[in-house]
């Protein structure tokens, strides 16, 4: 039994195929509703026109289950794919949380370094104003005694 593409599948194809192959060639579900519609018992053998006409609908109704098909699939690949970015988003959230943070701890740290060197120097320029006052006192109270 040979496998066809079911895009290639032609009204011809599914007249001229015996009854397993038509299965086959439709791909057929076996879903109640559908069972109805596929499975209508002939009246006559007389009614060729009207089992070309079906055949042609059924292969109608394939190729528009079949893009159904792919349609949903590409949600569900595209679901897939925003649940990939919204877990990256998250990660890169986390991350400029984080990054944020280091960014105000150097921060704090820079500012604690430039007061931590503020003091030192006016601390040394204290002692020096200071060892000067110091010096001139002394000098004064040698110069007077």
């Amino acid at each position: 039994m040979a496998s066809f593409n079911r895009s290639t599948v032609t009204s011809s194809d599914v007249r001229s195929a015996n009854p397993d192959e038509r299965e086959t060639l439709l791909e057929h579900d076996s879903d109640p509703d559908e069972d109805m519609i596929f499975n209508r018992s002939s009246v006559s053998s007389d009614d060729v026109e009207v089992h070309r006409k079906i055949d042609s609908v059924k292969v109608q109704i394939r190729e528009v289950t079949e893009v159904m098909r792919d349609n949903v699939q590409r949600v569900l690949e595209r679901g897939e794919r925003l649940e990939d970015l919204q877990m990256a988003s998250d990660r890169l959230n986390i991350a400029g949380n984080e990054f944020r943070d280091a960014a105000k701890k150097a921060q704090r740290r820079a500012w604690i370094q430039n007061i931590k060197s503020r003091a030192l120097v006016v601390g040394i320029t204290i002692i020096i104003i200071l060892c000067i006052i110091v010096l001139d006192i002394v000098v004064l109270y040698l110069v007077v005694k």
